[in-house]
């Protein structure tokens, strides 16, 4: 009986981080996602353009980037939770004084420091193996079905975000948007401060390393003369990079190329959401037991495959049905080459999995906004540029996975690993 509360309460600790994690995480798509229907009705506020609007889209991602790099670096050498807390803070206080501006240079101004503070979440990777890593080889399994989890939460964040702002805007103005975002950031701060400085503590606790440039410069050369942490964070980074690839083309494809409709665009972006999911859930629950890395280079060859399809359909000039097919199975095999990428980099990142995360960030949002923009700048009269820009994306994914094929697999008979599903 003793035995079956131990697992019970397990089980129900790892659902209630799981939650807390994925609303971490879900803060900068809703950040990014959510104002989009509004920016018209900005625009007319701040007498300005749509283009001086989009700009605060480019502001937020950079502001992003240098977030996630400066708390992924001090992240090893301060209490994680507490570095989180203060992320969520930031970040309410920022979001309320966006809706307060009344200048571009304000909303700017603003909307870096909500993004900077919501770098902050990029300390949920180096909690999530702090938490669950007993050794090398269960903690990659069970941080692998955790990540894996969370993802499956936070995709459906940017998926509903722009429809949840759209109705704020309708009920009632664009500055309440950015009022939610705060609100939602306090909720999160008060749930997490509750439990993690309450009786039953849910986050687990910091092991820091001084804070000294010595330390940070060790840290940075072992993660980036590490072949084998650079080919899972390259791995997961280039296969991420198609789906930027699609954001950005999917638009002219569905809607101009092939005259779908704006409400069928929707339903087809959501298939994409529904894939991954299911894709994250399956390397959770049904390959949980599973060494990460194997499942990574099982992904591997799956997006090889996928990307070959995708140019074959560009290249014939196939129907909508058949793009539609083929960008479905790249998102889905996501669910098995993001989650385990970065869980096969956590381990070997060792007692740097701050930094790790930190630079994994920067990396693959670097890799993404250039597949993004090479899309963006590219004459585009078919569904080829797209397409090809996914399959190289692939393609380089696999080129990675096949260095790590030469990495020995993790010992599957760790009885730890029979530990892992129970998660």
């Amino acid at each position: 009986m003793a035995n079956s509360n131990t697992l019970s309460s397990g089980k129900d600790q790892t659902v209630l981080f799981v939650c807390l994690m994925a609303m971490v995480f879900s803060l900068s798509p809703l950040a990014i996602d959510m104002y989009l229907p509004a920016m018209p009705t900005m625009a007319t506020h701040f007498s300005s353009s749509m283009d001086a609007m989009e700009a605060s889209v480019a502001v937020f991602l950079f502001g992003f980037a240098l977030g996630q790099l400066f708390f992924g670096a001090v992240s090893d050498s301060f209490d994680k939770s507490r570095i989180m807390i203060f992320g969520l803070l930031g970040f309410a206080m920022a979001s309320f004084f966006v809706a307060k501006s009344d200048t571009t240079t304000e909303l700017y101004l603003w909307r870096a420091v909500q993004a900077f503070s919501s770098g902050s979440s990029v300390v949920v990777y180096a909690m999530i193996q702090q938490k669950y890593k007993t050794d090398a080889d269960g903690g990659a399994a069970n941080s692998s079905k955790v990540i894996s989890y969370i993802m499956s939460a936070v995709v459906i964040a940017p998926m509903v975000a722009p429809m949840v702002g759209g109705q704020i805007l309708k009920t009632f103005s664009w500055e309440m948007i950015f009022y939610v975002l705060s609100a939602y950031a306090i909720m999160a701060f008060v749930i997490i401060g509750l439990f993690q400085f309450g009786k039953q503590k849910i986050l687990p606790e910091s092991i820091k390393t001084p804070l000294q440039i010595p330390n940070l410069l060790k840290a940075y050369k072992h993660i980036l003369s590490n072949v084998t942490t650079l080919s899972y964070i390259f791995a997961g980074g280039f296969s991420f990079a198609g789906l930027f690839a699609f954001v950005s083309g999917s638009p002219f494809v569905y809607m101009e190329y092939f005259n779908a409709s704006p409400d069928e665009f929707a339903g087809l972006v959501a298939l994409n959401a529904i894939a991954m999911i299911g894709m994250n859930l399956i390397n959770a629950k049904v390959f949980g037991h599973i060494d990460p890395t194997k499942k990574l280079v099982f992904g591997g060859f799956l997006i090889f495959s996928v990307s070959i399809y995708l140019m074959v359909v560009a290249y014939l000039d196939l129907a909508l049905v058949y793009v539609v097919v083929g960008v479905v199975m790249y998102v889905g095999c996501l669910g098995l080459t993001a989650s385990n990428a970065m869980a096969g980099a956590l381990v070997s990142a060792k007692e740097y999995a701050g930094m790790l995360s930190g630079i994994n960030g920067v990396l693959q949002f670097g890799i993404g906004a250039a597949a993004s923009t090479l899309v963006s700048v590219s004459a585009s009269t078919s569904a080829m540029t797209m397409n090809s820009v996914m399959a190289l994306s692939g393609v380089l994914c696999f080129t990675f996975v096949l260095v790590l094929m030469k990495k020995p697999l993790l010992n599957l008979n760790n009885p730890v690993l029979s530990s892992a599903k129970e998660i």
